[in-house]
């Protein structure tokens, strides 16, 4: 638990629940809990940051923080932290019948009513939080209560729901720095086998509409902190923690071209030395200039994220992507170019009463293939597609009627690497997994497979494997996987997992 100095201001509890159930990934900083503490701790608020994944005994560490305390905010996505968020919200509850919850974070952005409508939460922030949470302190602190307060859903004093109106987009250059200090980051680093490696957001938001996307309905829009902000706040957190590695979490990094060419500029005038990572879109990659392309190398860009989502060019319309797996393959050349991995984001299973859904698993899988063979250091990772609320995706399956989830226990089931939905069988997420995750790499293995394939012992066995793989996807025949058998029996196979994995489906990995 962080601890504050004793200031005059109350106590604000914000809790970040674990985000998924497996723990085969790196910790990723709880950002954001950090982006609504960070006007609150500029004010002088006691702010106490509880993150699940840093306590021996997070329900201790919680009970205690939140005696006295003004509030507790808990931030939630859709999946297994929503179903972290409901225990702790009741437990909560239990002990400190009168004190004020607040939900906020993607889940509750996109079901406010329902949410709010639970006897666990009296609040919910939509969208944007960092001012309306702000006004909520204040609100609470007056002894007031929410009627009027925009961007806010909440239970009024007869347990109607109310939902004020919405909360028009801050511009993020206006909102203090990330209070970094009230984590302990060195406990990340710790956790996080020594690399000293942190999570920055530098925007919020995304120009673009995909259907699938939740983005516009949470932001609406983007916004970015100025480069001279952004590259500010990089030097300070790096010289405060000898960084190695910055990962820009924004949802759409490359949204203003200028702007990046900017903190890039500005990067190499400060002489910032640590590798970094971000995300984009292929449209924006496929057409960087050579000028970009330099700045990407000299700054030591790591690896940029993208979402492709399918090879098939109907799903892309249907989802509005306004791209093609032509843009795909070419943003690909160029990140090889500038010496960037490329970390591309697939989507699959479309309800098949859908005519654009023929054939979209085979030809994203297809498009995976031959990108790896083109260039083997690439990362792909699959998601299963995911109706959320709010999104055009979610009116097609209500209007297919498709069974959704409807009560807030069921959506804590609603993750998009392991979804059981009808439109998908076991049989085809099966095909996924095994090509995308077995067949591809061992056939075109980068640096990095190739170097931890050397280290197994029984490494003679792997070879003829590997030819096996390369043979099956020259004449892609993937049926009578026994080989993949076999190595999900030795437990050699780990599906790709990221933290990010909610949040990337969400709002589609740009």
């Amino acid at each position: 638990m962080s601890s504050m100095p004793h200031t005059s201001k109350p106590r604000i509890v914000l809790l970040f629940p674990q985000p998924l159930e497996v723990g085969d990934y790196s910790l990723e900083i709880p950002l954001s809990i950090l982006a609504v503490a960070a006007p609150l701790h500029a004010d002088g608020y006691e702010v106490v940051l509880i993150d699940e994944r840093l306590h021996d005994d997070p329900e201790r560490d919680l009970l205690a923080a939140a005696e006295g305390a003004l509030c507790v905010g808990v931030s939630t996505i859709t999946g297994f932290q929503l179903k972290r968020s409901i225990h702790f919200s009741r437990l909560l509850k239990q002990r400190h019948p009168d004190l004020p919850i607040v939900w906020g974070g993607y889940h509750p952005s996109l079901l406010p009513e329902l949410t709010a409508g639970e006897p666990y939460v009296d609040a919910v922030v939509r969208g944007q939080g960092e001012v309306s949470f702000r006004e909520i302190v204040s609100r609470l602190e007056a002894g007031e209560g929410f009627t009027g307060l925009a961007g806010v859903t909440f239970r009024d004093a007869a347990g109607a729901v109310v939902s004020n109106p919405d909360r028009p987009m801050a511009d993020v250059s206006s909102f203090p720095p990330a209070p970094y200090e009230l984590l302990d980051m060195e406990k990340f680093f710790r956790l996080n086998g020594g690399r000293r490696a942190l999570q920055f957001v530098s925007s919020q938001g995304c120009p673009f509409k995909c259907t699938f996307c939740v983005e516009p309905k949470v932001f609406g829009k983007w916004s970015g902190r100025n480069a001279e902000q952004v590259v500010d706040e990089i030097e300070a957190l790096s010289r405060r923690y000898r960084l190695d590695h910055v990962t820009f979490s924004d949802s759409n990094q490359f949204a203003s071209m200028k702007r990046m060419k900017e903190i890039m500029t500005l990067w190499l005038e400060r002489g910032l030395r640590m590798t970094w990572s971000g995300a984009a879109r292929a449209d924006q990659m496929e057409k960087i200039t050579p000028e970009i392309s330099a700045l990407l190398m000299q700054t030591r860009c790591a690896q940029i994220g993208i979402g492709i989502e399918s090879g098939s060019q109907a799903i892309l319309d249907l989802i509005d992507k306004r791209t093609s797996p032509e843009k795909a393959i070419r943003s690909n050349v160029n990140l090889e170019a500038a010496g960037v991995q490329g970390c591309y984001a697939f989507m699959v299973g479309f309800p098949k009463a859908l005519p654009e859904a023929k054939n979209e698993i085979w030809l994203t899988l297809m498009l995976i293939k031959e990108m790896r063979r083109r260039h083997p250091e690439i990362v792909t990772v699959t998601f299963y597609v995911t109706p959320y609320p709010g999104t055009p995706v979610y009116d097609i399956a209500l209007s297919l009627r498709l069974p959704l989830p409807k009560k807030t226990e069921e959506w804590a089931e609603w993750e998009s690497t392991s979804i059981s939905t009808t439109w998908i069988t076991a049989a085809e997420k099966d095909m996924v997994e095994r090509c995308n995750n077995f067949y591809f790499p061992f056939a075109y293995p980068g640096r990095q497979m190739r170097m931890r394939l050397s280290r197994m012992r029984w490494k003679p066995l792997l070879y003829p494997l590997h030819w096996l793989a390369l043979l099956r996807c020259r004449f892609d025949f993937y049926g009578l996987p026994l080989e993949w058998r076999l190595m999900q029996r030795l437990g050699r196979t780990r599906r790709f997992r990221r933290i990010g994995s909610q949040i990337g489906a969400l709002r589609g990995y740009r």
